[in-house]
């Protein structure tokens, strides 16, 4: 698995929350467009914070129950401290590797995950081992963005070195930053059907613009740029990077436009079945 590319777990988690409410409506959409539905059993690759977890936990309802995977022994602390203070108490989250997910046991209803194939050397194998962890008939629901498009419009000169020092970062720690249009032949590649697919993105100008998102997001990697030595945390200035972002995009009379994300579902043949 690729190196994860936010060190600072003060500030990671800040993120993950904002990142959270950014991106569960249009996840949740996936979800449910994917066939996941009351009684099921979810298990969910890279679960973080828990946050992609707990909106399945709610699809699935009491009846249900999730089963998240974290590599991070920290962050499966931090997780389900977080589920239990929410009164979440249908999901469990267990330290392992989504590369080889042999800390779980199936067979599950479906597998979903958020912005975690990104980081993975080979998402179609594990997206292959998910799918044999399934029942026949199956769901496979991921989300992934493309992070490289233009954040903004007009893309001034801070969106833009702002944009290329993150691009540059994520390239040097071999994450890959397209994961979003990579995600049909990636199913292909696992053996999944041709996936239906959606597009969407946070869209909005005026003083509530999201580039407080951009920032928060460009924060949470100043330690690994500086490390690669893309840019320093003096040449960021991350705590008022919002701020500068916002108003060069007010100035311009432009709107800013978070991350398009591209959800992806299919299900496995009915006359498949998954063991664990």
């Amino acid at each position: 698995m690729q190196e994860y590319i936010f060190e600072d777990r003060a500030v990671e988690q800040r993120r993950l929350d904002a990142q959270a409410g950014l991106f569960a409506p249009l996840t949740e959409r996936v979800f449910r467009a994917s066939g996941i539905a009351p009684g099921m059993r979810v298990l969910d690759l890279g679960s973080g914070a828990g946050h992609v977890a707990q909106l399945a936990a709610q699809l699935v309802g009491k009846q249900g129950s999730v089963v998240g995977v974290e590599r991070d022994p920290r962050a499966v602390v931090d997780a389900g401290t977080r589920l239990a203070t929410a009164g979440v108490d249908n999901v469990e989250i267990v330290e392992g590797d989504v590369q080889s997910l042999d800390t779980v046991d199936g067979p599950f209803d479906a597998v979903v995950g958020r912005l975690v194939l990104m980081y993975l050397p080979d998402p179609a194998a594990v997206l292959r081992r998910a799918a044999e962890l399934l029942r026949p008939g199956g769901v496979v629901a991921v989300v992934e963005a493309d992070l490289t498009y233009e954040w903004a419009t007009p893309m001034t000169p801070l969106w833009t070195q702002v944009r290329a020092w993150f691009t540059q970062a994520l390239e040097k720690a071999g994450v890959e930053p397209r994961m979003g249009l990579r995600l049909f032949p990636c199913f292909l590649q696992a053996g999944l059907d041709e996936p239906a697919l959606s597009l969407e993105a946070p869209v909005r100008g005026g003083p509530e613009a999201p580039a407080w998102g951009w920032a928060n997001l460009v924060q949470g990697v100043v330690p690994l740029m500086e490390r690669l030595g893309v840019a320093t945390a003096a040449e960021v200035a991350p705590a008022t990077l919002a701020d500068r972002l916002l108003a060069e995009t007010s100035e311009h009379h432009g709107f800013v436009i978070g991350p398009p994300m591209i959800g992806a579902t299919a299900r496995v043949p009915s006359g498949s079945s998954g063991t664990g």
